[in-house]
């Protein structure tokens, strides 16, 4: 089986291993990071390139563990062996990485790896515009790789909306919320969509409701192809009040909201606290919430003042800030 690399937002290593685990079962996880994983996959590579959290994908060349790890002694154990490349045209560059930074290493061992590739492969050398390359990476927990770069992502916050939400978080709180097939799932501070989309397209579920404060927001979630489906509606309403709710009728609130950092909310406690009085009211006896914040301290105190209790959390970075992702339900 060959080995891969594969990197990830941070501090989502449990939700990529259980979701690798329900995808794959030729797939066997070797060593798991924070933002990192090392896997042998027995299948076709193309598959691994569909998995909508997965940053850059390298076909391992090698990999190292221990202290006082460095490029030298890198460079030194992949040249001592041989390798096959798994693409094997085109053009290639050489880069190092030092914890996640890019990093300037001495001339002659830049070319002793530039060699070593034009040896073992048929890629020809540009370092201007090249259409593939390997990484010599060291990371802080100790572990090295060389890796053949096969895939990275494309899509950035620049192709998004001031403030929307990027697909792999979405993705990622919809794994962490274990949504099961009978669940009515209400999703209040949809914005331009994200979670509802991500929910549409790879979750099963029984109904979902989905709305916002802002009109033009609510109308354009609801014009989303993804959203088209009879057990889905999207509507204009208020978080705080949910008129159109009845109580006790849902199973799982699944939100990511306002954080007061991009929208005028002078007491983000006082609309904590009025959002899940709103949640208590719609949520069934076994119901459970799972939010995104960047208000962490905020949110865990008005949820423990009204009744709840946070059963699990994961803490990332979303538009540079930490966050948590909590999972929560009535104390």
């Amino acid at each position: 089986m060959a080995e891969f690399i594969s990197s990830f937002i941070t501090g989502f290593q449990t939700v990529v291993e259980q979701d690798l685990g329900k995808r794959f079962k030729n797939l066997k996880i070797l060593n798991l990071y924070d933002g990192l994983v090392h896997y042998r996959f027995d299948g076709d590579s193309r598959e691994l390139e569909k998995i909508i959290y997965f940053n850059n994908t390298f076909f391992v060349l090698k990999t190292m563990k221990g202290k006082g790890l460095s490029f030298s002694s890198l460079v030194g154990s992949v040249c001592s062996a041989k390798n096959y490349f798994l693409v094997n045209k085109g053009s290639f560059r050489v880069r190092f990485q030092n914890e996640n930074q890019f990093a300037k290493v001495d001339k002659n061992l830049t070319r002793r790896a530039e060699d070593y590739v034009l040896q073992n492969s048929k890629l020809k050398l540009d370092r201007l515009s090249p259409t593939n390359e390997v990484w010599f990476s060291i990371r802080r927990e100790g572990f090295a790789f060389c890796g053949e770069l096969i895939s990275k992502r494309e899509f950035t916050e620049k192709n998004l909306n001031k403030g929307e939400l990027r697909p792999e978080i979405a993705y990622f709180i919809c794994c962490f919320a274990a949504i099961k097939p009978e669940d009515t799932i209400l999703e209040p501070f949809c914005g331009y969509g994200s979670i509802p989309v991500q929910l549409a397209k790879k979750f099963r579920f029984e109904k979902l409701y989905v709305s916002d404060l802002d009109p033009e927001r609510a109308t354009q979630t609801s014009e989303r192809k993804q959203l088209s489906a009879p057990n889905i509606e999207c509507c204009t309403a208020d978080a705080t009040v949910l008129n159109h709710i009845e109580d006790k009728s849902i199973s799982l609130v699944i939100t990511d909201p306002p954080w007061g950092y991009f929208e005028e909310l002078p007491d983000i406690e006082g609309f904590y606290i009025n959002m899940f009085r709103s949640f208590n009211r719609v949520l069934s006896d076994n119901g459970r919430l799972v939010i995104l914040s960047a208000r962490k301290e905020e949110l865990e105190k008005t949820a423990a003042a009204t009744g709840f209790k946070i059963k699990n959390s994961l803490h990332t970075l979303v538009n540079g800030k930490k966050a948590g992702v909590y999972y929560i339900e009535r104390a």
